[in-house]
């Protein structure tokens, strides 16, 4: 079984985080790394360094995330 390893953003309830560990989801909220300032870059630096998912409300992420990847090969 794969297990996919998740990413809170800052956008994202503790709450909804708890309940996502009780059910025994590999979740973490980026405020247990970064600083809640931390840029999107940074963000997605860590995701991809750590191999999580990002789940966010913020909507500018895809068009980041679509930069980066025409810049930067994976």
């Amino acid at each position: 079984m794969t297990v996919i390893h998740l990413l809170a953003d800052m956008n994202i309830s503790p709450k909804t985080v708890e309940v996502l560990e009780q059910h025994e989801w590999d979740i973490v909220r980026i405020s247990q790394f970064l600083p809640v300032n931390a840029s999107d870059q940074e963000i997605l630096k860590f995701a991809r360094q750590e191999g999580r998912v990002i789940i966010t409300q913020d909507l500018d992420f895809s068009a980041l995330l679509a930069l980066v990847a025409t810049i930067v090969p994976a």
